[in-house]
């Protein structure tokens, strides 16, 4: 994936080379250590915006994604409602 950190001095042609490009990947960079990223609306997924929104929710998504397999516990399928 290709990543382009962008800010005021940017050129132009470097930011519209990298729009069309597969699995690219476009930060603004926000000053102050802040870093947006500019989701394609194609890729933007509710569920995990609404989640993100919930103070600490973030933080325990990624270290959800971040703990090993073997370190999970096993969920009875009688506790999914689908």
């Amino acid at each position: 994936m290709t990543t382009l950190v962008i800010d005021r001095t940017t050129p132009i042609n470097d930011i519209l080379a990298l729009m069309g490009a597969p699995r690219a990947r476009i930060d603004v960079d926000k000053g102050h250590g802040t870093i947006a990223p500019v989701i394609d609306p194609d890729d933007y997924d509710n569920d995990t915006n609404y989640l993100c929104a919930i103070p600490g929710m973030a933080e325990r998504l990624i270290k959800g994604m971040n703990t090993p397999l073997s370190e999970c516990e096993t969920v009875p399928a009688e506790c999914f409602h689908v």
